[in-house]
């Protein structure tokens, strides 16, 4: 068998597969990313960090950094419809609508969810994965994949037509919605339904003398002209233009950089408005799941994997926590620590997810087609800034308070529970989130409950904060036991769990009331999986022992962990 040049090779270096790089580098796999594209977006694309992903960033020591390049926080979540820029407002949907629902996501997270723009994320996520370690490598397109039982073989070839064969252990394909991976591999898909296709156009311009105040993300823009999505970028200057395309009479050849930037003119309401178009990108609206996430040792990750609407923003967030589900059990298995089939827990995990979020995004598509905004006739918005278009404004408006979900999506967020090998059941069952309401918990598989603590020395702590890259057991002040049946469990499987006693061991003070969220007692203990996920949860009342169902979580049976 040839010796693998490398560890995990990812292939695509956008937020998925950098993020992939960044987790699998902190835990120390030599991992090397290849990307045919000559650098990091240019293109905006997606925006919205949904508050999990923010919280995997503050992980990775980033979120900073991607707040400092985000729209204010007042901006977050605030949308208006309007005939254009400068004309009548129909209506509008904000964080301020719901403050009560707005402050109980403050208690779901250590963090918020943030508007930032995708070619502002890849450069921080391109440092964090150097820094970690990882190599990328820009420029270097993969043209060729075979595999064996032993790992996988790739041909890439870089821009000035040199090949290189790469032999990796394990690959990750987050090559977008396109994926060549994925046709190599010869996957499919096994639901689509495309809705429509649209052009994306990246502008500059002051359009400051126009937003009069009003401080919204996503502009929705009704007239007669032009109807789209006008996306705030910065707040002053950067802004998108998102409108439909109809594919049956043209092509994005027939909208030059001059035609986007009339349709811009239109949607502001302002004939002699300076704009620079600075890229425009086709795209398809559409929902597309693979048929499968793992060919043998290659991983679909992202819009390799999974395609949605972006009503709601969960493509790049599902990507990101794709990769973070993944790369764990990928480490575990390339150090010893876990066996071959905790691997089969990535597709049984992320697959649910993946459905889920295509169908809450499909129905928020819905939604908004019924608040008039989605591949509406022009000819039936002919009248909608003039007297006799009174009634299809307030039609428009009586349909806005129905997009509550596709702007407020804790539940969605944060509320799904895997169902695996890799999650010891405690044959309860798990409390149902809605898409808007998060009910937290530790049932085994859900994520485990954000705690803020209090250290010794009087720093505040986050669950996220605890443990950011291997296992966490939490027990209750009188559950000493269990942090010596974690040191037990640690030695004798060799992965490490950083233990502490809530109410001892550095953490005196949880400013909730910890176990009745958590959901056992002071005797009680719960394991929380590297991904954040709760593995198991004991009450108090069983024997002290973790080495059992921990072998069970990573699927150490066989003949090699015969002796552990």
């Amino acid at each position: 068998m040839a010796v693998p040049d490398v560890d995990v090779l990812v292939v695509g270096g956008g937020p998925g597969g950098l993020s992939t790089a960044v987790l699998l580098g902190r835990l120390g796999i030599d991992t090397r990313v290849v990307e045919r594209r000559a650098g990091t977006s240019t293109h905006p694309k997606a925006h919205v960090v949904n508050a999990r992903t923010m919280e995997l960033f503050r992980q990775w020591g980033v979120a900073d950094a991607v707040r400092a390049a985000a729209l204010p926080l007042d901006q977050g979540i605030s949308v208006g419809w309007t005939t254009r820029l400068a004309g009548i407002e129909i209506g509008r949907i904000s964080a301020a609508d719901f403050p009560d629902e707005v402050a109980r996501t403050r208690d779901d997270s250590s963090e918020v969810l943030v508007s930032c723009p995708q070619d502002r994320i890849e450069p921080i996520l391109l440092a964090a994965a150097r820094e970690a370690g990882a190599r990328v490598d820009f420029d270097t397109e993969l043209t060729g994949l075979a595999q064996d039982p032993a790992g996988v073989d790739v041909t890439v070839r870089r821009s000035d037509g040199t090949e290189e064969h790469v032999r990796a252990r394990y690959v990750v394909a987050a090559d977008g919605a396109r994926s060549p991976v994925r046709e190599l591999l010869g996957i499919g898909n096994e639901e689509v339904a495309p809705i429509g296709h649209l052009l994306n156009a990246y502008f500059e311009a002051d359009l400051t003398a126009y937003t009069g105040g009003r401080s919204h993300t996503v502009w929705w823009i009704l007239n007669a002209q032009t109807q789209g999505a006008l996306v705030a970028l910065d707040g002053s200057r950067r802004w998108t233009y998102n409108f439909p395309l109809d594919p049956t009479r043209e092509s994005p050849a027939d909208y030059p950089p001059e035609r986007c930037a009339e349709l811009i003119r239109q949607a502001v309401g302002a004939p002699d408005l300076a704009v620079r178009v600075l890229s425009v990108l086709p795209w398809q609206l559409e929902i597309a799941i693979a048929e499968r996430f793992r060919s043998g040792r290659v991983f679909l990750v992202g819009d390799a994997a999974h395609r949605f609407p972006p009503t709601g923003g969960f493509g790049m967030n599902t990507g990101v926590q794709d990769a973070h589900n993944l790369a764990w059990k990928l480490a575990a298995v390339l150090r010893g620590q876990a066996g071959e089939d905790l691997l089969a827990s990535y597709e049984a995990e992320r697959v649910p997810v993946a459905r889920f979020n295509a169908a809450q995004s499909m129905r928020n598509a819905e939604r908004m087609a019924e608040a008039g905004v989605l591949f509406l006739d022009p000819a039936a918005l002919a009248a909608i800034e003039d007297t006799a278009g009174h009634e299809l404004r307030t039609r428009v408006a009586a349909a806005i308070p129905g997009q509550r979900e596709h702007f407020l999506f804790a539940g969605q967020t944060f509320g799904h529970v895997y169902t695996s090998a890799a999650i010891v059941p405690d044959g309860t069952l798990a409390p149902r989130s809605t898409v808007a309401e998060y009910r937290m918990s530790a049932h085994p598989g859900a994520l485990a409950p954000h705690t803020w603590f209090r250290t010794a020395d009087g720093a505040r702590a986050a669950t996220v904060d605890l443990a950011a890259d291997g296992f966490l057991l939490l027990a209750g002040a009188e559950g000493g036991a269990w942090i010596t049946a974690a040191r037990t469990a640690a030695g004798q499987l060799g992965v490490p769990i950083a233990a502490f006693r809530v109410g001892v061991d550095g953490y005196p003070d949880a400013e909730q009331d910890a176990w009745r969220l958590w959901g056992v007692g002071p005797r009680g203990c719960v394991l929380v999986r590297p991904d954040g996920h709760v593995a198991l949860r004991m009450a108090g009342d069983e024997r002290p022992e973790l080495t059992t169902p921990l072998r069970a979580v990573l699927a150490r049976t066989g003949a090699d962990f015969a002796r552990t």
